[in-house]
């Protein structure tokens, strides 16, 4: 009965996660989550149970997570990797447990330090927030990203980014457990802490940051969501009539007034060379028919040899001829000027293995049998253009608290997210994108617009406010009144400093219990 009782908590565990993820977003159910994986691994008030028991309440609790979070993974692999329903179960399980390291490492390391006499309700959010930021992932997200709908309490991730929010909100759920469960008042008193400090720093520094933003420079951006499925999206023959819609959107939102216009990731289908100085000449032009410019448009860069190519429109009439090489290629976002000309280049730096690289292709000789993929860019990816400098976040980018927090040495003005999310199809997925790229926006106090092919596209404010959004799979178009701001917070001038300290502190805990033992012994 204990066993099935845990069991039972820890998919509880799951199943709080992720209704208070995206697009749900009930965020109060994370407070309670990490209390529920708490009563499956303290049954007891100081009775944890076994490191064995302990592994598989983890693996549980990680799987149901990932299991509701990330469903969708079962649908990719049979619509794009061709998988039989009986092939694409097993693989989806298998992402599923290995996405649970948070949940696993967490739980073994908590039953431990309870073994040791540290209280569980101090044990257990420190060792998820660890855990959460040392255990790899593919698809990476952090559950106290589950704050944003609460925005007073979400912005203290200015200061110690989601590893301090996940620490809040596992205490108050934990400590919260041990104050009821024990009557005791120190708990109860830390939970409330935990709960209305950073609610009160909220409440402080929205309007704080709601007036530097009214009191910035602005900056009108247009943003195309083409819905463009995945099979219209490689067909040749649709290149031309997709480069038409987007000019066509173009001209729209410049007539509203948008001073620069942003195109998703890969939605300029010709290839440019990295030498170019300008876009592709007549109907393979983005700054064309009509089009004034700026933009900054998602397309494949290459270095490679140069070569004439030629583009035929839907009806196999010659449209154009381009150039285009075999070398190396990126996946780029290119500002162009009113002219046509090639004003900078970002490239996506954080490559999805097998889907855009082949890992140790260069190490391994039998591999380069196959083809390498795409290569990373390197640096900080900022361009100047339109009067501001533009972080560039490519696909799946903004997901990266680390990769942001590298790229805001840079600089930016604002951040501009390129990605094309029609893959996942009409599921959670793009929600849950887009609820996580919102946090990028209070880490690094900048805006966030963000231009998905099939959407969610939008625009976040400094703030972490929705101050735009679109639906998935439709067609969609807007200005944003983007704001121009300067200066760096706590959490991207110093990093993650919440992990080392918390880690730290176990550490000493641990050290301080052994000389305690020893002194004991040398004492008998």
């Amino acid at each position: 009965m204990r066993a099935l009782r845990s069991a039972w908590l820890a998919v509880l565990t799951g199943a709080l996660i992720a209704a208070a993820g995206a697009p749900l977003e009930m965020s109060f159910l994370a407070l309670l989550a990490p209390a529920a994986l708490l009563l499956a691994l303290e049954p007891r008030p100081g009775e944890p149970v076994p490191a064995r028991r302990a592994l598989w309440i983890g693996l549980l609790a990680g799987t149901s997570t990932n299991l509701l979070t990330m469903y969708w993974i079962v649908g990719l692999l049979m619509r794009f990797g061709h998988f039989p329903l009986a092939a694409a179960l097993p693989v989806g399980a298998l992402l599923w447990m290995g996405q649970s390291g948070t949940w696993v490492v967490g739980s073994l390391i908590a039953v431990e330090l309870m073994r040791r006499r540290m209280p569980g309700w101090l044990a257990l959010p420190a060792c998820l927030t660890v855990a959460a930021t040392l255990a790899p992932a593919l698809f990476p997200w952090r559950y106290g990203v589950s704050q944003l709908p609460f925005l007073p309490y979400a912005q203290v991730a200015e200061l110690g980014g989601l590893p301090l929010l996940d620490w809040l909100v596992a205490t108050v759920g934990c400590a919260g457990l041990d104050a009821v469960r024990r009557r005791r008042g120190g708990p109860a008193v830390a939970a409330g802490l935990a709960l209305l400090l950073p609610t009160a720093w909220g409440l402080v520094r929205l309007p704080q940051v709601r007036a530097a933003r009214a009191a910035a420079p602005a900056l009108a951006v247009g943003v195309t969501q083409p819905n463009v499925s995945i099979e219209d999206k490689h067909d040749p023959q649709r290149f031309l009539p997709q480069l038409r819609l987007l000019r066509e959107m173009t001209r729209a939102l410049e007539a509203r007034g948008a001073e620069l216009v942003l195109w998703p990731e890969s939605a300029y289908r010709y290839p440019l060379h990295r030498d170019a100085r300008r876009d592709h000449d007549g109907a393979l032009g983005a700054v064309a028919d009509g089009v004034h410019g700026p933009l900054l448009v998602g397309v494949l860069t290459t270095d490679g040899a140069r070569a004439t190519s030629f583009a035929r429109d839907e009806h196999g009439r010659l449209a154009g001829s381009f150039r285009y090489g075999r070398g190396r290629r990126f996946n780029s976002a290119v500002a162009l000027g009113r002219d046509g000309r090639v004003l900078g280049i970002a490239d996506k730096v954080q490559l999805l293995a097998f889907g855009e690289y082949t890992p140790l292709w260069e190490q391994l000789e039998w591999l380069q049998r196959f083809p390498r993929g795409l290569t990373p860019g390197r640096g900080p990816q900022v361009v100047r253009v339109a009067g501001a400098r533009v972080g560039v976040l490519n696909c799946y980018e903004d997901l990266l608290a680390g990769h942001v927090l590298a790229q805001s040495a840079g600089r930016p003005d604002f951040w501009a997210n390129l990605t094309n999310n029609a893959w996942f199809g009409d599921t959670s997925a793009p929600h849950l994108h887009h609820m996580n790229a919102r946090m990028r926006a209070i880490e690094t106090r900048r805006d966030v617009v963000r231009a998905v092919n099939t959407g969610v596209s939008g625009h976040t404010a400094a703030t972490g406010e929705d101050l735009a959004r679109t639906g998935t799979f439709e067609r969609a178009a807007f200005v944003a009144d983007v704001r121009l701001l300067d200066g760096a917070t706590p959490w991207a001038r110093l990093g993650d400093w919440v992990t080392p300290l918390i880690a730290g502190a176990m550490m000493g805990f641990v050290v301080a219990r052994r000389r305690r033992r020893g002194e004991r012994a040398r004492g008998r």
